[in-house]
């Protein structure tokens, strides 16, 4: 694979994506989560000492193949974000669409779907030539020249550009190789060993965000609209509705959410 040409196509991809689903901020942060559920079912849900952060399934509704995401909210939000981020790239099949542009034969291995989407993901959250701007930016900031500098002063910058950005350090650190602000061999000597992680931990605890922190959110995106509707109707499962509810810590509305006020008309003053 040539990774000059598959960024072009990623790139063209991303600002048509973002023409569809009429995103103008440059950062995107946690507003991935809404512009997914635009596109299917999220279920949001905490899963302790769990690995995997999320995945993307097909089910047939009906008659219909829908598209379905699940994303561990027991994980940091920077993790939940970059995840919702690559498993929009697999709703769009972004892998598929950059093999057909290129003219590759055949269709993309798993991993190298994987890449491709996981590079998707990159540029949409962190768009390469903000991304520049944010490092150059930072590291003045920060007092640091190219050329030799020291290795917390480096993570501090990373730790910056993670907070900017709300993603985790392992996205920052392939972002910058791939932007070709740090050379492969930095890049490698920063992979997630035991020393440099803890660098990174005792900087983030000094950042005023909640990238290190999952919000254990239960939840599934429009839930409570389907079960206000199901409510309403008749012969409803009783007992699944409150099961439901209690499974996904679904609270009642307060009687005054029911009260009706008037807006738009004149008034006289």
């Amino acid at each position: 694979m040539e990774w000059k040409e598959i960024e072009k196509a990623i790139q063209n991809i991303v600002a048509d994506i973002k023409e569809q689903c009429i995103i103008q901020n440059t950062a995107i942060r946690d507003n991935i989560f809404g512009i997914l559920e635009d596109k299917c079912t999220v279920i949001y849900y905490p899963l302790k000492n769990e690995k995997n952060r999320g995945f993307h399934i097909k089910r047939v509704v009906g008659d219909q193949l829908e598209d379905f995401v699940y994303i561990n909210t027991d994980k940091p939000m920077a993790e939940q974000i970059f995840t919702a981020a690559h498993e929009l790239g697999h709703i769009f099949e972004v892998a598929e669409k950059v093999w057909k542009m290129l003219g590759y034969s055949g269709m993309p291995t798993e991993k190298e779907e994987e890449d491709i989407t996981n590079r998707f993901a990159a540029e949409l959250l962190m768009p390469a030539e903000a991304f520049k701007k944010v490092y150059s930016t930072n590291m003045e900031e920060v007092g640091i020249k190219n050329g030799k500098i020291k290795l917390d002063d480096l993570i501090r910058v990373i730790v910056m550009q993670m907070n900017t950005f709300l993603v985790p350090y392992e996205a920052v650190r392939r972002r910058l190789m791939e932007t070709s602000l740090i050379p492969k061999r930095v890049a490698d000597f920063l992979e997630s060993k035991e020393e440099i992680l803890l660098l990174v931990n005792l900087l983030t605890k000094y950042q005023n965000s909640y990238l290190e922190k999952g919000t254990e959110i239960k939840t599934i995106s429009g839930i409570r609209e389907l079960i206000e509707k199901a409510e309403t109707q008749e012969n409803i499962d009783d007992y699944l509705v409150k099961r439901i509810k209690r499974d996904l810590e679904i609270v009642d509305m307060p009687e005054t959410a029911e009260l009706e006020i008037t807006i738009g008309d004149k008034v006289n003053e």
